[in-house]
């Protein structure tokens, strides 16, 4: 009897062990002191919690997707994986992601995130990953100078155009960074244009291109008349140039709040951010739309944890971890602040009052591009298209459809590329 009962406390001591002894592998970029902070939230408020252990790797973000791939075929993939968000559909259709949208609870999931960081990650009836950090653009800007000068901060392009003009005459310059996930900087910077038109770059079933239509042709020319005949700036070592004030005027991406406040403490409090330029609509009122890009979670359909890495991936779209690794960030070293699509993220978030309104009206501004099959191929048609207008002086309409033909052409052999994927949904 007293052996039975040994036993029997033997197998429940098993039995338990096993339920807390599930184990899940992420791969994130996180490395540094992001790394460091990030795997201590994890372990304190995920872990410690939950019971399910996280193996946490890091790898470098221009590697991640072709070393998931590889992985992912060759039956070693982790659980949970971090990528750029115009990478997640590519790997979702040829079916190495999990189409999350199935479980019970992505509703009430999503319901806690912006929605417009949403469109990016899904391609027709699935979802392929949840949006975490988001790269937004403002406008930054020298008050101090623009005090003296008796310049108002651009409320539209027009008045964007106006002042590039009037600071190239003061031989001092105005510049316009937005780098894409893919490394398309003129789509990237573009695509506002076209979402404060209403409009998009790709056709609303996601087969072809919308380049050709008159909206985006406007927003084109629109687009390349800052560089042609208002002297905006192609390129500027913008991290001196802002500080020394030679460009006392940029639109980038808001993280850079955090460089300009480290890198150059003595322009501290002497400038500010507002909304990007925007285009004013028929009713008079002023469209901010502008396009983001940024890193989102999602799970690798190989594995065999799906449960307890959607546990995690909930956890990781919480306040509770986006309030905290945020707060830390910039207690640590780095100083560093970064966004969330997480909403209320910014109610406690450790960031200038006085800025948090200007933050809050672009994350809700900010759109995410149609997912689209080779969507990051041919987006670098536009790119293409502006270095003609710019460099040779070409007709930006004409040129403009070129991309659009090129783009759709792209885009449908990439279709058929994927047709055996796309045809089993």
């Amino acid at each position: 009897m007293r052996n039975r009962f040994l036993l029997t406390v033997c197998l429940l001591l098993v039995l338990s062990s096993s339920v807390f002894a599930t184990k899940i592998t992420l791969w994130t970029w996180y490395d540094g002191t992001f790394g460091t902070v990030f795997r201590d939230l994890v372990k304190e408020g995920f872990v410690a919690k939950t019971g399910i252990d996280v193996e946490i790797l890091s790898v470098p973000i221009p590697d991640m997707f072709n070393k998931l791939l590889l992985s992912y075929l060759g039956g070693d993939a982790p659980d949970v994986v971090e990528l750029y968000t115009n990478q997640v559909v590519e790997l979702g259709v040829r079916g190495a992601l999990m189409d999350i949208s199935k479980f019970k609870d992505f509703s009430k999931v999503v319901d806690g995130l912006y929605p417009n960081y949403l469109k990016q990650l899904s391609y027709q009836n699935s979802t392929f990953a949840l949006p975490c950090e988001i790269a937004f653009p403002w406008t930054y800007v020298r008050k101090d100078m623009f005090n003296d000068m008796g310049l108002e901060i651009p409320k539209t392009w027009d008045d964007f155009k106006v002042i590039s003009t009037k600071l190239k005459a003061r031989d001092l310059g105005t510049y316009y960074d937005h780098t894409g996930d893919a490394g398309t900087v003129v789509a990237s910077k573009f695509l506002a244009f076209v979402y404060q038109r209403g409009t998009d770059i790709y056709t609303s079933d996601s087969k072809g291109s919308n380049l050709a239509s008159p909206e985006v042709i406007s927003a084109f020319k629109d687009f390349t008349s800052l560089y042609k005949d208002h002297g905006l700036l192609v390129e500027d070592p913008i991290i001196t140039t802002f500080a020394s004030g030679q460009t006392p005027i940029t639109i980038m991406q808001a993280w850079y709040y955090y460089v300009f406040e480290n890198t150059a403490p003595q322009i501290n409090g002497k400038w500010t951010v507002a909304e990007i330029p925007g285009t004013k609509q028929k009713d008079g009122s002023i469209n901010h739309s502008c396009n983001s890009n940024g890193l989102s979670w999602s799970i690798v359909s190989s594995t065999k944890k799906a449960d307890a890495a959607w546990e995690f991936m909930k956890w990781l779209s919480t306040p509770d971890f986006t309030e905290k690794f945020s707060k830390r960030l910039f207690e640590s070293q780095e100083k560093a602040r970064i966004y969330f699509a997480t909403k209320g993220f910014l109610d406690t978030a450790p960031f200038p009052s006085e800025h948090k309104a200007v933050a809050q009206k672009a994350l809700q501004a900010c759109r995410q591009p149609t997912a689209i099959v080779g969507g990051y191929v041919a987006d670098r048609y536009i790119d293409f298209a502006f270095n003609k207008v710019y460099l040779q002086n070409a007709d930006p309409e004409v040129v403009i459809k070129q991309a659009a033909k090129d783009s759709t052409d792209e885009i449908q052999r990439k279709l058929r590329e994927f047709a055996r994927f796309l045809n089993k949904k």
